[in-house]
């Protein structure tokens, strides 16, 4: 199976911080996804696009794995930490694509 990266950006709310949301993803939203069956590698990045927020890319050991995962995580174990980012910031997904070689 091919390796698969995904790319999604947080947009800052208005009358939020955004060390407030920096904190949030490193100590809670990425270490999750880290420890996700399948997740390679997490990746915060600043801003995208001059949005005030951040991006995060993803890379996987495949799409399907990716979409098994992060379905567990969001919809089953931890829906709170869904509803928690949205306090903070709106998520944008960009893309998910399959690595064609490495």
């Amino acid at each position: 199976m091919a390796k698969s990266r995904v790319f999604y950006v947080f947009t800052m709310r208005e009358k939020r911080k955004k060390k407030d949301l920096k904190k949030f993803l490193e100590t809670e939203w990425i270490p999750v996804l880290r420890s996700a069956p399948g997740c390679l590698e997490v990746e915060l990045l600043d801003s995208y696009q001059d949005r005030a927020g951040y991006s995060v890319s993803e890379l996987w050991e495949s799409r399907e794995i990716h979409l098994q995962s992060t379905r567990k995580l969001w919809r089953e174990t931890h829906t709170h930490l869904q509803q928690k980012v949205g306090d903070y910031a709106t998520i944008e997904f960009i893309t998910n694509c399959t690595i064609l070689s490495a």
